[in-house]
């Protein structure tokens, strides 16, 4: 009878531990990057969307963005504008280390879960979700 009781115990114990996991995604995937990138929102302009993003770095450091391109599957669309930033000229993280910059890109339609952004900068590229 113990055994018959422990081979049950056994066997929902398993089950439960099947069930259990749940696979967990990262907002950011270069943990070794320059700095982070965290998708903020997506929002449609006349010329076509206008994308959010907070980027996360040292405070008191130096970075340069040169170019940022918007991947959706094969297709690369490059950024036409930068707000909070300028392009191809250096800024610094204030204390914060919080930098929230705009990009525009004259992309239609909606953005799929699977786009990402690349961050071109004088120290190498830094890819991430384009939203979240």
């Amino acid at each position: 009878m113990k055994t018959i009781r422990l081979a049950a115990i056994l066997m929902l114990a398993g089950g439960a531990a099947i069930v259990a996991p749940s696979t967990v995604s990262a907002q950011v995937n270069q943990l070794d990057a320059e700095f982070n990138v965290i998708p903020d929102k997506v929002t449609p302009t006349d010329e076509g969307i206008r994308i959010s993003v907070c980027l996360v770095g040292i405070p008191s450091t130096s970075q340069r963005i040169d170019s940022v391109d918007l991947t959706v599957g094969p297709k690369v669309v490059k950024a036409v504008d930068i707000d909070g930033v300028d392009f191809e000229r250096a800024f610094q993280f204030e204390d914060t280390g919080v930098q929230v910059i705009e990009l525009d890109f004259p992309f239609k339609g909606q953005l799929p879960k699977t786009a990402t952004l690349t961050f071109h900068t004088a120290n190498g590229d830094v890819v991430a979700p384009a939203r979240q």
